[in-house]
């Protein structure tokens, strides 16, 4: 009989291991986070608002075409209606120096919308997602800031679309 090498028997420990592992995750309840689903009267759905070439519009449309909903411009073939009822965006000066220049901005934006049936019955009720960012300012970059004003606006914005969409998914259950 052969001895163990001592790589073989680290092979070995580590199989038991992950086995542990393994068996520990499933005993404590762990799974993995999936999708969640959104309501089924969702499959084809109209996204409403007062500015429906937006980027607020896209990003939504995006979030729900990673459901594997669809997405329609046209309202009759609609099974479902996201309407955008208000989308406010603001920005504050948070700091100033000793001579008033400013140092910090803050960004805000909020958006309501609600989800209805074609035959206009809720699915969700109107709901309101709100987030701020704070962002450096220097008097002397300000090409580069007010590039920063623009990326930190749209992952402002993105960020809010998926705060929506798991909204309406914690709705469906």
């Amino acid at each position: 009989m052969k001895p163990f090498r001592t790589g073989s028997i680290r092979h070995l420990h580590c199989l038991l291991l992950s086995v542990c592992l393994a068996v520990t995750m499933c005993a404590c309840g762990f799974q993995m986070r999936g999708t969640a689903a959104l309501p089924k009267e969702m499959s084809v759905t109209y996204i409403k608002s007062s500015n429906p070439y937006g980027s607020l519009v896209n990003d939504f449309a995006d979030a729900l075409r990673t459901y594997h909903v669809t997405v329609t411009e046209d309202r009759s073939e609609a099974t479902a209606i996201l309407d955008i009822i208000d989308d406010r965006q603001d920005k504050g000066v948070l700091s100033v120096n000793s001579s008033g220049k400013v140092l910090e901005f803050q960004l805000q934006q909020s958006i309501e919308f609600d989800v209805k049936t074609s035959e206009q019955l809720p699915l969700l009720e109107p709901q309101r997602v709100s987030l701020t960012r704070d962002y450096l300012y220097s008097n002397t970059d300000v090409l580069s800031k007010e590039r920063e004003q623009v990326v930190v606006r749209r992952a402002l914005q993105r960020e809010l679309v998926s705060l929506a969409i798991m909204r309406i998914t914690a709705a469906a259950r």
